[in-house]
């Protein structure tokens, strides 16, 4: 009979609405028995979709585990609306944008007539708000939903001004110029929730060194200045010439820096740069001034001169040089770069010559090389030409990570020499700037940078940008404190925290438009949507009272909030001044109290080096160590039948859909278990399908033992797979207990299909203890709730209960029941069925009789001293064995059975004699036969059985 998961899913979500079960209050702070659990929550431009359900789905069914071990569990959810891309979408709906528009009609299944409604940020905010819940309540998530929010409530904003009041006050905040990815189209700074593609990208820093060089214009000759970006300007020492791009367009241009906030310039020479390193000019706070228009070959030939050594190099000819990069002006250190290597080898070639040794500067000390080990590893890994870019990636990246982590400046380098390439970098770059030959250039790290209106992003020096500084060192050094008592899952993560907050810079926090807070010192500006999503967890705990009690934005003041977080200030004044009554001001800070510090954050990997970090940044800047937050769990990103996610283009599968097509349970087991949790999650339909099959199995099994009572079982009369099946039931309920509480969910999926597969054993081993079975049923129920609540209280209504089943304590191992040797019994069981019907399909015969034989009790006796001596190989054993001199007779056999145990496995001894007389019957149904343990001995077979392992005759 097939289950109606969608229906049990209606009926069991009704009832706890009803009861509004899932809502929590602070408790007794002398006990504070809490767990506090957040995702990150979701952006509202589209329906929630299958990678927010994976994310989501797991801090949900942690919540429900731990509200069973008799936690006060704090499990809410807000709404993410600031930023410019929900302003984006209106704008595009408003024009009738033809890609979005089919986009969500057809992705995100939204009726034609609906969608046309949706042409301002506020319809979006409300419809996709509505959605969102939708999803959550249909997926049977366990809320207290008394504690939403959406971060344009006028509410909120007045936390957040608080939140940036205190960030300025402690000097985090400050005004300047800054380079910041930025939306020509939009005129305005844009984060990774703004972009359509290039969500990863970072800024890139470069740094121009100021070639010289001389160029005619208007008939006369004129210094000049042929800036060349580098990522390693410790090899300026080394450059041996420079790459033009010989068809592509440059420029000779006046250049100005703007010095100050007023626009005075200063003068910065004749530049020669490619026509798209202008543009990358005016925008990070230069003024450029064409003088005229030239094709790089214009270039060839000429000299320039390197302002570090005043080496004079010569400029050639390299059509591989992107004009879109750097400047479009190359220089080339051919001992130290592969790439640069083999095309100066390839050039000298073109010209009738051979590159030399005496042609290259060597820089770098490096251990197992040589003086050149471009040249080395290039020669060593047979590169040819310039056209095996993968090769030349492979070794460039050798080489720079060798360089950096082991390399030595030579004596080329003159005053920097003898010092350690990856302590160098910075301070010649220092000099550099400070003695005026380099400046510094921004890029992307990634080519495609696009804006979700659809535009090209640029980096940009923003003039008057607020930013938070993130690379204060002080507050690095806080930030670091934290991660150090942290808990991570997967631990790898720490590491790569650390990395995070070290690499740290400078953030633009603030934009001229979008939706969210305004900046309480700056009204001119718009807090952006990285910088608002920080530490609004602490506004889930005041949520609720401001929520039920109609607090308006007016009464929330910095004061208010300084009381609820600090305990600061005369709560009578504050009442007063707010008209919030005492009790609602203390509440509040009971609230804050009792169910922080946040205990376990969950989010997917991609906000690791923002949103993660952030948060970690602004709680150890804002509250006491003793409110840091705990713990963060990261999971992989999820796609859908190996094609990733995308709400412009598909596919997306709305969580709505799952739980209106499989039901809610169905999609929870498929999406919390399909996957490791740092794994990627690649979703397949037909996997979903064999999920529902087996939770159907499941419902089935309970209704068959629904009208047994599990009391009175006494172990004592329990038959050995009666015992086993118990024994497999505690050992489940002591690993999901633990996979539980560490988030590895998988595992307790893992542990369902076990028990499908016990369950099938236990009956063709003749099981049938009903009492036994209503026991597991009854256990596994409470096992599943927190995946599967739904099908979980539908069973424990059918099984009498008058409980909620969300509501019961989660089961207790008892170690009495747990014997791994009935594991082993039954595995023993099942090796020697397989081993007789490999036997009995090698001989081609129908076998009237089977003698089986165990192992000779010697045997037995070398099996307990290997487990003893589990430690030791085959060499050392031996000599332990035949110490005994009870051994020394069987010789040659001795070794022999060592070697053959050690294929087995060691194992601890079990009566195998006993355990094949308990399975004999189900030996003799499954081969038609009579079965005889320990008979005759049949053609001297006894001798070849050894522990785990029988020896075998067929009679036919």
């Amino acid at each position: 009979m097939a289950v109606d998961f969608v229906k049990i899913g209606e009926k069991w979500q009704n009832r706890w609405e009803r009861d509004r079960i899932f809502e929590v209050d602070a408790g007794d702070p002398e006990d504070k028995n809490k767990f506090f659990i957040t995702a990150a929550f979701p952006y509202l431009n589209g329906v929630l979709h299958a990678g927010h359900l994976r994310t989501f789905t797991i801090p949900e069914v942690v919540a429900r585990y731990q509200r069973m071990k008799g936690k006060r569990v704090l499990w809410t959810m807000g709404y993410h609306v600031s930023g410019t891309p929900i302003i984006g979408l209106a704008e595009l709906i408003k024009k009738r944008d033809k890609k979005t528009l089919i986009a969500y009609n057809k992705l995100h299944n939204i009726p034609m007539e609906t969608l046309l409604k949706l042409e301002s940020p506020e319809a979006i905010v409300e419809y996709f708000s509505k959605r969102a819940t939708n999803a959550f309540k249909k997926m049977g998530f366990s809320l207290d939903w008394r504690r939403n929010f959406t971060t344009d409530d006028e509410t909120f904003k007045k936390f957040i001004e608080w939140q940036f009041l205190k960030l300025k006050e402690k000097g985090y905040i400050k005004k300047g110029s800054h380079p910041v990815r930025y939306c020509p189209c939009c005129d305005n700074p844009v984060e990774d929730h703004d972009l359509l593609e290039g969500e990863d990208a970072t800024l890139v820093e470069y740094i121009l060194i100021k070639f010289k060089g001389k160029i005619e214009i208007n008939g006369k000759e004129e210094e000049c200045i042929i800036p060349m970006a580098t990522l390693r300007p410790e090899t300026v020492f080394g450059v041996v010439n420079a790459w033009i791009n010989p068809d592509g367009k440059y420029l000779v241009v006046k250049v100005y820096s703007e010095v100050d906030e007023e626009g005075k310039l200063e003068y910065r020479g004749i530049w020669i740069v490619s026509e798209e390193s202008a543009e990358k000019l005016r925008n990070q706070g230069r003024v450029v001034e064409v003088i005229r228009e030239i094709k790089g070959e214009e270039l060839v030939g000429k000299t320039v001169i390197n302002p570090v050594n005043n080496r004079e190099v010569p400029i050639y000819p390299a059509k591989f040089v992107d004009t879109s990069v750097g400047t479009g002006c190359v220089m080339s250190v051919p001992a130290h770069a592969p790439y640069d290597y083999v095309a100066l080898r390839d050039y000298y070639r073109s010209v009738g010559k051979e590159l030399r040794d005496e042609d290259l500067i060597p820089l770098i000390k490096l251990e197992n090389y040589g003086k050149y080990p471009a040249k080395e590893i290039v020669e060593k890994m047979g590169i040819k030409n310039q056209e095996e870019r993968e090769k030349l990636e492979e070794a460039t990246s050798k080489i720079y990570k060798e360089e950096y982590h082991k390399g030595i400046l030579n004596e080329n380098c003159g005053e920097y020499s003898g010092m350690p390439v990856r302590e160098v970098k910075d301070v010649i770059t220092r000099d550099l700037l400070e003695k005026g030959i380099g400046e510094v250039l921004y890029e992307f790290s990634e080519p495609n940078v696009v804006c979700r209106c659809g535009s090209r992003c640029v980096v940009k020096l923003v003039k008057g940008q607020w930013f938070i500084t993130y690379s204060d060192k002080e507050w690095k050094k806080l930030a670091h404190k934290c991660v150090d008592r942290m808990e991570f899952i997967p631990e790898s993560l720490r590491k790569e925290f650390h990395n995070k907050i070290d690499w740290m810079k400078d953030k633009a926090c603030a934009r001229r438009r979008g939706l969210g807070t305004r900046l309480p010192f700056d009204k001119d500006w718009v807090i952006e949507s990285l910088s608002d999503s920080t530490i609004y967890m602490a506004y889930y705990t005041i949520g609720k009272t401001i929520n039920m009690h109609n607090i308006k934005e007016e009464q929330l003041t910095p004061q208010l909030f300084d009381y609820i977080f600090y305990g600061k200030g005369d709560i009578e004044e504050i009442s007063e001044t707010t008209k919030i009554p005492k009790e609602l001001i203390e509440e509040m800070r009971r609230e804050f109290l009792y169910f922080y510090p946040l205990d376990w954050r969950c989010s997917a990997k991609d906000l690791i080096s923002n949103h993660l970090t952030f948060m970690i940044f602004n709680h150890v800047a804002l509250f006491p160590e003793e409110f840091w937050p705990r713990g963060i769990v990261v999971n992989g990103y999820v796609t859908i039948e190996g094609k990733k996610l995308s709400k412009s283009k598909g596919p997306l599968l709305p969580v709505e859909e799952v739980a209106e097509r499989y039901g809610p349970d169905v999609g929870r087991f498929y999406i919390t278990t399909c996957a490791e949790l740092p794994h990627d999650a690649d979703v397949k339909f037909k996997e979903i399908e064999k999920v529902k099959d087996n939770l159907e199995k499941f419902y089935q099994f309970a209704q068959e033992v629904a009208d047994v009572s599990p009391e009175n079982l006494n172990y004592d009369e329990l038959s050995i797979i009666d015992k086993y099946l118990l024994h497999r039931l505690h050992k489940s309920i002591k690993i999901a207990d633990e996979s539980y509480r560490t988030f590895q969910l998988r595992k307790v999926g893992v542990l369902f299909y076990q028990l499908i597969n016990d369950l099938r054993w236990y009956r063709r081993r003749g099981g049938d203890n009903k009492k036994l079975l209503r026991l597991v049923a009854e256990t596994w129920t409470k096992i599943l709730a927190p995946i599967t609540p739904h099908l979980c209280e539908e069973i424990w209504e059918l099984f009498g209960k008058k409980t909620y089943i969300s509501l019961e304590t989660f089961p207790v191992a008892e170690e009495k029941y747990i014997d791994d040797t009935l594991e082993l019994g039954e595995e023993f069981l099942v090796s020697t069925i397989e081993d007789i019907r490999r036997i009995v399909e090698i001989a081609k015969i129908e076998p009237k009789r089977i003698y089986l034989y165990t192992a000779e009790s010697w045997k037995y006796e070398v099996l307990k001293i290997m487990n003893e001596n589990r430690d030791k190989g085959i060499k050392e054993l031996i000599p332990i064995i035949m110490k005994n001199p009870e051994f020394r007779r069987y010789g040659k056999e001795i070794p022999k059975l060592v070697r053959d145990l050690m294929e087995v496995g060691v194992k601890p001894v079990i009566n195998e004699e006993e355990i094949l007389k308990d399975g004999k019957s189900l030996i003799e149904r499954e081969f038609g036969c009579e079965v005889i343990i320990n008979g005759e001995d049949k053609n001297n077979k006894k001798r070849q059985a050894i522990p785990y392992r029988v020896a075998i005759y067929l009679e036919n």
